[in-house]
């Protein structure tokens, strides 16, 4: 398996393409349609599911064209359905036009493992950041996207609405920090880090 990157222009977030030779996985398709779809032909895949981090605006902006034209489904936390619902008020905060937002399709759940292509992708319910963000680990890859929950010596903003600096704050030491220390954290914005270089270099929650 092979994981992508793609660094949208909406608010710079990543969008990250989990595939092999024939079918992938979509996590966090915030914005850019047309590139994230480009870039699927260009590979000759398919899309067997998108998965969402979380659903402020900016993580979600291009789920539904995609979901339409890949015949696919989208997933995430049941309880982020209020920031899908009031996306738009962030966006109009920030000054930007409104997104289109998606259907979801299914719900996570904490713990759950999700089979794909024999690769299993591991929900890590991490609330915080919002209160329906989740993780996905993939531990044959060592791989962990972390959407707004960890980033490279930083952690998520926690003053939206549902957020909470005890909960990601909880949510990363009890659940993030116990994972392998060669895990490599892949953020929904800026560059990747690993969990060991957290623990040790993060000046808001280190071990």
């Amino acid at each position: 398996m092979k994981l992508e990157r793609l660094t949208l222009r909406l608010l710079s977030e990543n969008c990250y393409i989990y595939h092999n030779e024939n079918t992938c996985v979509i996590f966090d398709p915030g914005s850019d349609y047309e590139r994230i779809k480009e870039f699927i032909l260009s590979k000759k895949l398919t899309v067997s599911f998108i998965l969402l981090t979380h659903c402020h605006f900016d993580h979600v902006g291009a789920a539904s064209d995609l979901k339409d034209f890949f015949k696919t489904k989208i997933l995430c936390h049941k309880e982020d359905l209020y920031n899908l619902e009031s996306a738009n008020n962030s966006a109009k905060y920030y000054g930007l036009e409104p997104v289109k937002i998606p259907e979801i399709d299914a719900f996570v759940s904490d713990n759950e493992v999700i089979e794909f292509e024999g690769a299993s992708i591991k929900v890590i319910h991490t609330p915080g950041h919002s209160t329906g963000s989740v993780c996905y680990y993939i531990e044959q890859d060592n791989i962990l996207i972390s959407g707004d929950t960890l980033f490279l010596e930083s952690i998520g903003r926690t003053d939206f609405p549902t957020g909470s600096y005890e909960d990601i704050e909880s949510s990363i030491r009890n659940k993030l920090y116990i994972l392998p220390d060669d895990t490599v954290v892949y953020p929904g914005h800026g560059f990747h880090t690993t969990i060991k270089h957290e623990k040790l270099c993060n000046p808001f929650i280190s071990i």
